[in-house]
C-alpha cells in the first residue's frame, strides 16, 4: 500500500506532484530531495503511514509532512537545503528560455544584497558568522560550537544584520 504512494508521489502530474510543487515553488530544482527526504520518513514510519492510509487521511498527512520538511528549520531537508534563510543561491542553472528573465531578477536581488551588506556598519563578530553561515554553510550550531557559545547568539546577530540590510534594501 505504501510503496504503490510512493510511486505516485514520485511520478508527474499527481496529486503529490501538484502539492509538493504549491509548497515549494519556486525552489523547483530541490523536488526530487524533498521526494527523498519524504520517502525516506514515510519509509521509518511505516505502521504509522499505513495506519493513516487505511484511515483515509494521507492527501491531509502529506501536506503536513511537505509543510514540515520545507518550512521546519529542524527537519533534514530543510537544513540540507535551507530554504528560508538562504539569500544567496548558487544554483542558477537555467533550462529554458523564461528562466533567464528569473535568473536576471534573482542575480539582481543578490547584488542589492551585497550592496546593502556593505554598507551597514558591523562588528568582526558578525562578519566572521555571516561568512560561516552563508558562504561557507554553516549551521548555527556547528558555528556556535566552534566559537563555543549559543547557536542562539549566532542567531540574533545573523537576524540583526538581515535587518539593518532590509532598511538599506
Amino acid at each position: 500500500m505504501l510503496n504503490k504512494i510512493l510511486e505516485e508521489i514520485a511520478t508527474k502530474n499527481t496529486i503529490y506532484d501538484e502539492i509538493i510543487d504549491n509548497i515549494i515553488k519556486p525552489n523547483y530544482h530541490l523536488k526530487p530531495e524533498l521526494i527523498s527526504e519524504l520517502a525516506i520518513s514515510f519509509l521509518e514510519n511505516r505502521t504509522k503511514v499505513e495506519k493513516v492510509i487505511k484511515e483515509g487521511y494521507f492527501v491531509y498527512y502529506f501536506i503536513r509532512a511537505v509543510k514540515n520538511n520545507v518550512h521546519s528549520s529542524t527537519s533534514p531537508f530543510h537544513k540540507n537545503n535551507r530554504l528560508k534563510e538562504n539569500i544567496y543561491y548558487d544554483n542558477m542553472e537555467v533550462t529554458e528560455e523564461d528562466d533567464i528573465e528569473l535568473k536576471k531578477d534573482i542575480e539582481e536581488k543578490y547584488l542589492r544584497i551585497d550592496r546593502a551588506y556593505v554598507k551597514i556598519p558591523k562588528t568582526h563578530f558578525q562578519d566572521f558568522i555571516w561568512g560561516e553561515y552563508y558562504n561557507k554553510g554553516k549551521t548555527l550550531r556547528e558555528i556556535g560550537k566552534e566559537l563555543e557559545m549559543s547557536h542562539c547568539l549566532i542567531f540574533h546577530e545573523l537576524k540583526k544584520i538581515r535587518e539593518e540590510m532590509k532598511k538599506i534594501i
